[in-house]
């Protein structure tokens, strides 16, 4: 359709139509052309009755002679209805003298930028009001995350994992002038190298082997007037960074297979738990990146040097599931309380958060104890931390995931002969999620 749609010209065409179809008053279809159903592929017996609009999805838009801009079946299409004593015709038209080929690339570029919205784009849903945390590390933070939020340069979030540097993205993009649009977050680490351009830049019908027919808008153009999230920015591969600087220098992006580009109004927030700046002296990540990213770095305290927050956080999350657990939990006892104070906290909130949900699971009272966030673990496991005196053993959730995750790659690897893409199949993850999981896990491969 959009190929067809780039085959026109400026000037307005005689009307090609596409068939039509007839409702009543009520708009209940009473009749579907034969070149209908076969255009659009659809049954006309199935069709007889049904509400028109269970088959043509409306835009808003309709110009002064009454045109109107639907899908029908995904297709883009801009039909005509005429209304008449006891029924109402609709007549399919690409364009016509009616309609101009601006008008018709308009409304396809705008529906299928609607349609990959719905599906992709992650909605902004935390605000300042929601981080909590009093403490005088977190209160300097957010003040400065508030100042700068109203402005449009590309902010650089830094922090141990599990501090929460996504919560400060979206309450950033909810506090900025772009709020009413698009926040879109991309895990950098989740795409792998031969997707990169594809995920971030989109891609025109045609442009590889097994690409979408109509196309695929990318990250970039979907956070358009919005702002698009850069988690674990460090993870990009040089190649990848390279492509990503040159988006950040000229706000120009071009889909792949693509012959024009297009203008591109976005704030960029990266996030990363390592330090750029030695990366940079190792040669792992582009300095002139680097510079475009460091204009305003805000650094995410962990959480044990804001130990005021441990409690409110705490009582947060038992609150949370109690409403999801069906619980009634209002207090922890004072072992329990010691021990958060003085434990710390190497996965941060998110360790925190794994912890109460733990002890939220099993507790059977009103009181949250010690003794129900304790994991026995034989020596074979994740290293064990000490709890409490009684030399009980306490393995975070982190602990436990990547040990699990670490022994199901070495069976898969051994079951394979240490074929790589045989054990991502069996694992059901892509090839190039594994590599990364050896190397993370240090996995020597025989």
């Amino acid at each position: 359709m959009i190929g067809d749609a780039k085959m026109i010209t400026e000037k307005s065409y005689k009307l090609d139509t596409y068939g039509n179809l007839e409702t009543n008053l009520n708009n209940e279809i009473t009749y579907v052309s034969p070149v209908f159903c076969k255009r659009f592929n659809l049954s006309g017996e199935e069709m007889i009755g049904r509400q028109l609009k269970t088959v043509m999805k409306f835009d808003k838009r309709t110009n002064k002679k009454g045109v109107f801009f639907t899908l029908i079946n995904s297709v883009p299409c801009l039909i005509k209805i005429f209304h008449q004593e006891d029924k109402n015709i609709i007549q399919i038209m690409i364009t016509g003298d009616d309609v101009s080929h601006s008008e018709l690339v308009s409304f396809i570029n705008s529906m299928e930028m609607k349609k990959y919205k719905k599906k992709t784009v992650e909605h902004q849903r935390y605000h300042f009001e929601d981080i909590i945390g009093n403490s005088p590390a977190m209160q300097r933070v957010k003040e400065l995350a508030s100042k700068i939020a109203t402005g449009n340069s590309t902010i650089l979030l830094t922090g141990e994992s599990g501090t929460g540097k996504e919560l400060f993205a979206q309450a950033i993009h909810g506090l900025s002038s772009r709020k009413s649009h698009s926040f879109i977050a991309v895990n950098c680490v989740a795409i792998p190298d031969e997707l990169f351009e594809s995920e971030l830049f989109g891609y025109e019908p045609g442009a590889f082997s097994g690409a979408k027919k109509e196309g695929k808008p990318g990250k970039i153009e979907l956070a358009q007037n919005g702002t698009l999230f850069l988690d674990e920015i460090s993870e990009l591969s040089y190649q990848a960074q390279g492509k990503l600087l040159r988006v950040l220098q000229e706000r120009e992006v071009e889909r792949l297979g693509g012959t024009t580009r297009k203008q591109v109004d976005i704030r960029i927030i990266a996030a990363t738990n390592r330090d750029l700046k030695k990366m940079v002296d190792k040669g792992e990540f582009r300095q002139d990146l680097y510079y475009r990213l460091y204009v305003f770095e805000l650094q995410i305290p962990p959480l044990r040097v804001r130990k005021e927050d441990i409690l409110p956080l705490t009582h947060f999350f038992i609150d949370y599931y109690n409403r999801h657990f069906d619980k009634e939990v209002s207090y922890i006892d004072s072992t329990m309380e010691e021990w958060l104070l003085s434990y710390e906290w190497p996965g941060n909130v998110r360790e925190l958060k794994a912890c109460i949900e733990r002890g939220m699971n099993i507790v059977e009272k009103d009181t949250l104890s010690l003794d129900l966030l304790y994991i026995q673990t034989s020596s074979n496991h994740a290293s064990s931390r000490i709890a409490s005196n009684n030399n009980t053993t306490l393995v975070s959730l982190e602990d436990i995931v990547q040990q699990a995750e670490m022994q199901a790659i070495k069976e898969a690897l051994e079951q394979t002969n240490g074929d790589k893409m045989l054990a991502a199949q069996k694992l059901k993850i892509h090839v190039a999620s594994l590599y990364r999981k050896i190397a993370k896990y240090n996995l020597k491969i025989k």
